[in-house]
């Protein structure tokens, strides 16, 4: 092992005590500096590893994959960009900073202001949140998603939609909430695949945080926030359009059966509908 891999490997090692738990296959960090923290993400491959080498190979031949799947530069170069675009257009997202660690820098890596708050999961299942303080925080982020998608589409800006718009990835902190996240997208499809994207991410995540006699209010509070008619129906045609119906609503009725308090498309499609 070269000196330098070895001082990068030493590195690492200490920073262990830093790193923070994370869903991905990427390496998390909470650094201190000063008197607030640098939150530092490593990018590496994605797990199952089998299925994330085939997709770097099939996009290696030409055929085109989510970012996702792409290398860990590719994932790194993607997220900053898209991070620099919210910025500068008024959103809410962690600025980029210097990186804390400089004897990292061969690596594919970010450093960005880490934001200390609540996960939009926590915020809903807070038992000793005010109903009223949850309703209005989950009105001021559906306000938010509508008016950043009609500037996406009046802009046509496919980076504005939030793929992974999951309730872990959006945070409340102070009286501002934050979307945290970027490395995933597809940015060569149409606004309202995207748009449906993000929609059905976050409702489906939410929805499955929410108590069952608590969805449908919250779906009645994102209708009246969000009106674009386009995307809804991308979002139903998505669901009930495709191919194997049969195959699809099976294996909803059997996750369902394992796994009573999950919510599938199609029972987003109802509280969608119904609400």
């Amino acid at each position: 092992m070269s000196s330098e891999k070895a001082d990068r490997k030493d590195i690492l090692e200490r920073l262990e005590g830093f790193r923070i738990e994370s869903a991905h296959s990427n390496a998390c960090y909470r650094i201190p500096r000063g008197g607030s923290s640098v939150f530092l993400k490593i990018y590496g491959p994605k797990r199952p590893r089998a299925a994330y080498e085939i997709r770097k190979f099939l996009g290696a031949l030409g055929v085109r994959q989510p970012v996702e799947y792409t290398s860990p530069r590719k994932r790194m170069a993607f997220e900053e960009v898209t991070l620099r675009c919210w910025r500068e257009r008024g959103y809410a997202v962690p600025v980029i900073v210097g990186n804390p660690m400089p004897e990292l820098s061969p690596l594919p890596l970010l450093a960005t202001t880490f934001i200390e708050g609540m996960t939009l999961r926590e915020a809903v299942r807070d038992p000793g949140m005010d109903p009223a303080k949850r309703r209005a925080c989950l009105e001021r982020l559906f306000s938010e998603v509508a008016r950043r998608h009609d500037e996406a589409f009046r802009t046509n800006e496919p980076l504005l939609f939030h793929i992974d718009a999951n309730s872990r990835n959006i945070l409340f902190a102070g009286n501002s909430f934050y979307h945290v996240d970027f490395e995933m997208g597809r940015p060569w499809e149409p606004l309202r695949q995207c748009a449906s994207r993000e929609v059905l991410k976050m409702l489906v995540t939410l929805s499955e945080d929410l108590e069952p006699d608590a969805r449908g209010p919250v779906m009645r509070l994102f209708r009246e926030c969000y009106r674009r008619k386009d995307v809804y129906q991308w979002v139903e045609k998505s669901i009930t359009g495709r191919p194997f119906q049969v195959v699809h609503r099976y294996s909803s009725r059997k996750r369902k059966k394992r796994h009573p308090g999950t919510v599938t498309l199609y029972d987003l499609i109802e509280y969608l509908v119904s609400s």
